[in-house]
Protein backbone atom coordinates (compact mmCIF):
# COMPACT_ATOMS: atom_id res chain seq x y z
CA UNK A 1 0.00 0.00 0.00
CA UNK A 2 0.97 3.60 -0.57
CA UNK A 3 0.13 5.80 2.26
CA UNK A 4 0.40 9.60 1.75
CA UNK A 5 1.38 11.41 4.96
CA UNK A 6 1.00 15.19 6.62
CA UNK A 7 2.97 15.35 9.49
CA UNK A 8 5.63 12.93 9.21
CA UNK A 9 8.76 14.73 10.51
CA UNK A 10 7.11 15.96 13.61
CA UNK A 11 7.28 13.97 16.85
CA UNK A 12 4.90 10.73 16.77
CA UNK A 13 4.98 11.30 12.42
CA UNK A 14 8.26 9.48 12.25
CA UNK A 15 7.56 6.46 14.52
CA UNK A 16 4.16 5.83 12.51
CA UNK A 17 6.22 6.63 9.06
CA UNK A 18 8.83 4.36 10.34
CA UNK A 19 6.73 1.12 11.49
CA UNK A 20 4.63 1.77 7.95
CA UNK A 21 7.58 1.03 5.70
CA UNK A 22 8.57 -1.82 8.61
CA UNK A 23 5.13 -3.53 7.45
CA UNK A 24 5.99 -2.97 3.35
CA UNK A 25 4.11 -0.17 2.74
CA UNK A 26 5.68 2.78 0.92
CA UNK A 27 5.44 6.28 2.18
CA UNK A 28 5.45 10.05 0.53
CA UNK A 29 5.29 12.64 3.31
CA UNK A 30 4.50 15.93 3.13
CA UNK A 31 7.32 17.75 3.31
CA UNK A 32 7.31 22.33 4.26
CA UNK A 33 11.16 22.80 4.62
CA UNK A 34 14.45 21.27 3.57
CA UNK A 35 14.75 20.26 6.99
CA UNK A 36 11.39 18.11 6.49
CA UNK A 37 12.30 16.91 3.83
CA UNK A 38 15.86 15.58 4.67
CA UNK A 39 13.83 14.06 7.94
CA UNK A 40 11.50 11.85 5.58
CA UNK A 41 14.18 10.65 3.14
CA UNK A 42 16.35 9.60 6.29
CA UNK A 43 13.39 7.59 7.42
CA UNK A 44 12.82 5.82 3.65
CA UNK A 45 9.33 8.17 3.05
CA UNK A 46 10.08 9.76 -0.51
CA UNK A 47 9.27 13.99 0.35
CA UNK A 48 6.13 15.95 -1.15
CA UNK A 49 6.98 19.61 -1.10
CA UNK A 50 3.87 21.63 -0.11
CA UNK A 51 1.78 22.62 3.42
CA UNK A 52 -1.52 22.24 4.52
CA UNK A 53 -2.29 25.95 3.13
CA UNK A 54 -1.44 24.76 -0.06
CA UNK A 55 -4.42 22.69 -1.08
CA UNK A 56 -2.80 21.43 -4.60
CA UNK A 57 -0.20 19.75 -3.35
CA UNK A 58 -2.56 18.34 -0.81
CA UNK A 59 -4.49 17.04 -3.64
CA UNK A 60 -1.78 15.60 -5.49
CA UNK A 61 -0.09 13.30 -2.72
CA UNK A 62 -3.91 12.27 -1.79
CA UNK A 63 -4.52 11.05 -5.52
CA UNK A 64 -1.64 9.24 -6.09
CA UNK A 65 -1.82 7.37 -2.80
CA UNK A 66 -3.42 3.95 -1.84
CA UNK A 67 -4.25 5.93 1.52
CA UNK A 68 -4.11 8.85 3.73
CA UNK A 69 -2.81 9.73 6.86
CA UNK A 70 -3.40 13.20 8.28
CA UNK A 71 -1.70 14.04 11.09
CA UNK A 72 -0.05 17.97 10.72
CA UNK A 73 -1.58 20.32 12.91
CA UNK A 74 -0.21 23.74 13.98
CA UNK A 75 0.12 27.46 13.83
CA UNK A 76 -0.91 30.78 15.85
CA UNK A 77 -2.35 29.41 19.20
CA UNK A 78 -3.79 32.98 19.95
CA UNK A 79 -5.69 32.52 16.69
CA UNK A 80 -7.49 29.17 17.22
CA UNK A 81 -10.30 30.04 14.41
CA UNK A 82 -7.35 30.03 12.01
CA UNK A 83 -5.74 27.16 13.04
CA UNK A 84 -9.51 25.42 12.77
CA UNK A 85 -10.20 26.79 9.64
CA UNK A 86 -6.73 25.32 8.29
CA UNK A 87 -7.17 22.11 9.63
CA UNK A 88 -10.55 21.82 7.97
CA UNK A 89 -9.55 23.17 4.70
CA UNK A 90 -6.47 20.83 4.55
CA UNK A 91 -8.65 17.76 5.32
CA UNK A 92 -11.89 18.83 2.99
CA UNK A 93 -9.19 18.99 0.53
CA UNK A 94 -7.50 15.34 0.61
CA UNK A 95 -11.21 13.72 1.37
CA UNK A 96 -12.39 15.04 -1.70
CA UNK A 97 -10.06 13.50 -3.65
CA UNK A 98 -10.50 10.21 -2.21
CA UNK A 99 -14.65 10.34 -2.99
CA UNK A 100 -16.13 7.13 -4.17
CA UNK A 101 -12.69 5.16 -4.05
CA UNK A 102 -13.12 3.10 -0.64
CA UNK A 103 -9.71 4.26 0.15
CA UNK A 104 -8.61 4.54 3.60
CA UNK A 105 -8.09 8.21 5.23
CA UNK A 106 -6.92 8.91 8.73
CA UNK A 107 -6.77 11.77 11.02
CA UNK A 108 -5.87 12.47 14.03
CA UNK A 109 -7.25 14.50 16.60
CA UNK A 110 -7.37 14.79 20.44
CA UNK A 111 -8.92 13.07 23.77
CA UNK A 112 -9.34 16.70 25.39
CA UNK A 113 -12.68 17.38 22.79
CA UNK A 114 -14.29 15.19 25.49
CA UNK A 115 -15.88 15.93 27.85
CA UNK A 116 -13.75 17.05 31.02
CA UNK A 117 -14.17 14.89 34.68
CA UNK A 118 -14.72 11.68 33.30
CA UNK A 119 -13.49 8.68 31.39
CA UNK A 120 -14.97 8.56 27.74
CA UNK A 121 -14.97 5.79 24.95
CA UNK A 122 -15.18 6.45 20.91
CA UNK A 123 -19.12 5.99 21.95
CA UNK A 124 -19.12 9.43 23.89
CA UNK A 125 -19.50 12.71 21.52
CA UNK A 126 -17.13 15.35 21.70
CA UNK A 127 -17.45 18.61 24.61
CA UNK A 128 -18.16 21.50 21.96
CA UNK A 129 -17.40 23.82 25.07
CA UNK A 130 -14.64 22.00 26.06
CA UNK A 131 -10.99 22.57 26.36
CA UNK A 132 -9.62 21.63 22.92
CA UNK A 133 -13.39 22.38 20.73
CA UNK A 134 -11.55 23.64 17.86
CA UNK A 135 -10.40 20.04 16.72
CA UNK A 136 -14.16 19.03 16.27
CA UNK A 137 -14.58 20.38 12.92
CA UNK A 138 -11.74 18.96 11.46
CA UNK A 139 -13.40 15.43 13.00
CA UNK A 140 -16.11 15.90 11.46
CA UNK A 141 -14.85 17.22 8.13
CA UNK A 142 -12.76 14.10 8.24
CA UNK A 143 -15.96 11.46 9.38
CA UNK A 144 -18.53 13.53 6.74
CA UNK A 145 -16.15 11.50 3.60
CA UNK A 146 -17.37 8.17 5.20
CA UNK A 147 -20.92 8.91 3.59
CA UNK A 148 -19.04 9.52 0.27
CA UNK A 149 -17.08 6.20 -0.23
CA UNK A 150 -14.28 7.01 1.83
CA UNK A 151 -13.21 4.63 4.47
CA UNK A 152 -12.91 7.41 6.67
CA UNK A 153 -11.80 7.59 10.76
CA UNK A 154 -10.12 9.40 13.36
CA UNK A 155 -7.79 9.17 15.79
CA UNK A 156 -7.55 10.84 18.84
CA UNK A 157 -4.38 10.88 20.53
CA UNK A 158 -3.66 11.56 24.12
CA UNK A 159 -2.76 15.63 24.72
CA UNK A 160 0.53 14.49 25.70
CA UNK A 161 2.40 11.76 23.66
CA UNK A 162 6.05 11.52 24.92
CA UNK A 163 9.18 9.74 24.11
CA UNK A 164 12.75 10.58 23.64
CA UNK A 165 13.79 14.31 22.49
CA UNK A 166 10.35 14.82 24.17
CA UNK A 167 10.34 18.92 24.71
CA UNK A 168 6.34 18.73 25.98
CA UNK A 169 4.23 18.16 29.28
CA UNK A 170 5.52 14.71 30.95
CA UNK A 171 8.87 15.48 29.65
CA UNK A 172 9.16 18.75 31.89
CA UNK A 173 7.68 17.56 34.77
CA UNK A 174 10.31 14.28 34.49
CA UNK A 175 13.11 17.00 34.50
CA UNK A 176 11.73 19.20 37.42
CA UNK A 177 11.73 16.48 39.65
CA UNK A 178 15.10 15.15 38.64
CA UNK A 179 16.62 18.50 39.41
CA UNK A 180 14.45 19.46 42.22
CA UNK A 181 14.23 15.40 43.95
CA UNK A 182 10.66 16.05 44.57
CA UNK A 183 7.65 14.82 42.16
CA UNK A 184 4.53 17.16 42.07
CA UNK A 185 0.97 16.33 41.96
CA UNK A 186 -2.32 17.64 42.15
CA UNK A 187 -3.64 16.86 45.63
CA UNK A 188 -3.85 13.26 46.55
CA UNK A 189 -2.46 12.33 42.91
CA UNK A 190 -5.51 10.35 42.25
CA UNK A 191 -6.24 12.50 39.66
CA UNK A 192 -5.79 11.27 36.00
CA UNK A 193 -4.02 12.57 32.85
CA UNK A 194 -4.14 10.60 29.84
CA UNK A 195 -0.99 10.05 27.99
CA UNK A 196 0.61 8.05 25.48
CA UNK A 197 4.08 6.25 24.18
CA UNK A 198 4.75 7.66 20.91
CA UNK A 199 5.49 4.04 19.77
CA UNK A 200 1.70 3.21 21.08
CA UNK A 201 0.57 6.02 19.40
CA UNK A 202 1.83 4.93 16.11
CA UNK A 203 0.40 1.63 15.91
CA UNK A 204 -3.23 3.19 17.24
CA UNK A 205 -2.34 5.20 13.88
CA UNK A 206 -2.60 2.29 11.69
CA UNK A 207 -5.48 -0.03 12.99
CA UNK A 208 -8.58 1.87 11.52
CA UNK A 209 -7.38 1.58 8.12
CA UNK A 210 -8.61 -1.82 8.54
CA UNK A 211 -12.25 -0.64 9.14
CA UNK A 212 -15.04 -0.59 7.24
CA UNK A 213 -17.04 1.51 8.82
CA UNK A 214 -16.98 5.52 10.07
CA UNK A 215 -15.30 5.60 13.39
CA UNK A 216 -13.72 7.44 16.06
CA UNK A 217 -11.12 6.34 18.59
CA UNK A 218 -9.17 7.05 21.33
CA UNK A 219 -5.34 5.97 21.81
CA UNK A 220 -5.50 3.52 24.76
CA UNK A 221 -8.95 4.20 26.08
CA UNK A 222 -9.54 4.35 29.05
CA UNK A 223 -6.15 4.02 30.43
CA UNK A 224 -4.61 6.75 32.30
CA UNK A 225 -2.16 7.80 34.48
CA UNK A 226 -3.00 8.49 38.47
CA UNK A 227 -0.39 11.58 38.75
CA UNK A 228 0.80 10.92 41.95
CA UNK A 229 2.22 7.32 41.12
CA UNK A 230 3.22 7.91 38.10
CA UNK A 231 5.71 11.09 39.20
CA UNK A 232 6.56 8.99 42.18
CA UNK A 233 8.17 6.65 39.19
CA UNK A 234 9.90 9.44 37.63
CA UNK A 235 12.96 9.31 39.40
CA UNK A 236 13.03 10.72 42.39
CA UNK A 237 11.99 9.58 46.14
CA UNK A 238 9.90 12.05 47.24
CA UNK A 239 6.73 13.83 46.14
CA UNK A 240 5.30 17.22 47.11
CA UNK A 241 1.39 17.67 46.36
CA UNK A 242 0.52 20.40 44.60
CA UNK A 243 -2.87 22.83 46.07
CA UNK A 244 -6.19 22.56 43.87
Amino acid sequence: MHVFVTGGSGLTGPAVVTELIAAGHTVTGLARSDAAAARLESLGATPHRGSLEDLDSLRAGAEAADAVLHMAFGGDFSDLADMTRRDRTAIEALGAVLVGSGKPFVSTSGTLVMPAGRESTERDEPDAAGLAAFRIAGERACLDFAGQGVRASVVRLAPTVHGPGDHGFIAWLVDTARKSGQSAYVGDGTNRWPAVHRLDARSSSGWPWRALRRAACCTRPPRTCRSGASRRRSGTGSACPWSR
